[in-house]
């Protein structure tokens, strides 16, 4: 075998490798077979909020959302919180299953938990469009789902490096604020739709 050969086969394996491992780092978002979960597992991207709109826009039957994420993009974390809370959803995360960072946020969003698996939050670190934005939507969102403000605040103050983890007894005392609004899930999914 030649030199060019070997390094043409080392460059093919490494470019399949790096595509096959960032392909399995993004979130799959999906919807059960019956109709009436949906699923997020893996790091939450910055379009995933738009996936999970035209999922539950197209699914009107859904109303758990079953989540396994370590976290990810804190915009499309908090978008998918204010989603779960329009739609009225469940969220779920089973034993075993992680909800941290953006996917804590998401989780909190919901106007209903079932918590079986860790959920954790910290202040953004990577934010879109900007951090004092992202901070306040973040904010936003837990305070909707009835986390109490001091809570809020310490999640916020914790850096990227750590996490602020909520309990199940204590995650299960907040009260949603919101209510639900399917409406804002067409909304949201058009607005998605005119962008992607």
């Amino acid at each position: 075998m030649s030199l060019r050969s070997i390094a043409r086969t080392l460059i093919a394996a490494t470019a399949v490798l790096w595509v096959s491992q960032a392909s399995a780092r993004a979130a799959q978002v999906s919807v059960t077979a019956d109709g009436h979960t949906l699923v997020i597992n893996g790091l939450i991207m910055e379009w995933d909020h738009c996936v999970a709109a035209r999922l539950l826009a197209a699914h009107p039957g859904i109303r758990q959302a079953r989540i396994n994420s370590p976290g990810g993009v804190a915009w499309a974390g908090a978008y998918l919180g204010r989603l779960f809370g329009w739609a009225g959803l469940e969220a779920v995360v089973p034993k075993g299953a992680v909800a941290e960072s953006a996917a804590g946020v998401a989780v909190v969003g919901a106007p209903r938990r079932q918590i079986a698996g860790q959920v954790g939050l910290h202040g953004p670190w990577f934010a879109h469009p900007d951090q004092s934005e992202t901070s306040a939507e973040m904010t936003s969102v837990l305070e909707l789902g009835g986390m109490p403000p001091d809570r809020v605040r310490r999640a916020m103050e914790t850096g990227s490096n750590h996490l602020y983890m909520i309990d199940r007894v204590a995650i299960s005392s907040f009260h949603h604020h919101g209510r639900p609004d399917p409406a804002m899930v067409q909304r949201a999914a058009i607005a998605c739709g005119a962008h992607s």
